[in-house]
């Protein structure tokens, strides 16, 4: 791969890329994403000491990497793919309240996906799923956990779906997407996740309309005759109370 030469490269932890927002008009500055790691690259003056890299160096034209400091080559660029970081990062804009140096969430915008991935998670209505639940073989519900929402969808996680109608979701790095959607180029779950600081066991579905929903890890329960109709008997007593 050509590399201009003279330019610097830094390579951040995916949790630091929003630190990146500030330099996104700044033309001339490529970061691609590889390995869980941000890598960003830019013509030798930009203030590299001031982001919190886990490593710097000097790239040649042949896309050598020489540490910071050292005369010997030791890696190379990754092979991206790199872009611009203006498209890299899509950055919504800052509140006026929040500090000069705050950088606004990054927001992703989901694609058409070119690939067919397994669904892991589907919603459906937690009637259908009770109903299926309390007939199903017990070996059926071996491996799958539920959640439920209080507008009365259910949320199933796990392998083997239930053979029911419902919304199916693709999940990589506890970042779901609905199936025949994904993230757009570049941008990799993991990033996602490290950006929205998911917490341990955290997932989060990002709807094709841009929201977005986390699901906490303690809200799931395995699913079993017995978890069904705790959960059946919880819903009603609350409808009843209200």
């Amino acid at each position: 791969m050509s590399t201009p030469a003279g330019q610097s490269v830094a390579v951040l932890a995916a949790s630091d890329v929003a630190w990146l927002g500030r330099w996104r008009t700044l033309p001339g500055h490529l970061a691609c994403e590889s390995a869980g790691r941000v890598w960003v690259r830019g013509p030798v003056g930009l203030e590299w000491e001031r982001l919190p890299a886990l490593q710097r160096f000097n790239v040649d034209d042949a896309g050598r990497l020489t540490p910071a400091g050292h005369r010997l080559p030791t890696a190379r660029l990754p092979d991206g793919p790199w872009q611009p970081l203006s498209e890299f990062l899509r950055v919504r804009p800052a509140a006026a309240a929040l500090p000069a140096l705050h950088v606004a969430p990054v927001a992703w915008t989901l694609e058409p996906s070119a690939e067919f991935r397994p669904p892991a998670l589907m919603l459906l209505p937690f009637e259908a799923l009770l109903a299926w639940g309390l007939t199903a073989p017990a070996v059926r519900l071996q491996s799958l956990r539920f959640a439920k929402a209080d507008d009365g969808r259910a949320c199933v996680m796990g392998g083997l779906l239930p053979p029911l109608p419902g919304e199916a979701w693709c999940v990589e790095d506890r970042i779901a997407t609905p199936a025949g959607w994904s993230l757009p180029k570049g941008v990799t779950p993991a990033l996602v996740a490290a950006c929205m600081k998911l917490s341990p066991g955290e997932t989060v579905l990002l709807h094709s309309d841009g929201s977005a929903e986390r699901l906490p890890a303690e809200a799931f329960v395995e699913i079993s005759r017995s978890s069904l109709r705790a959960t059946a008997t919880a819903a009603a007593s609350s409808v009843s109370e209200n």
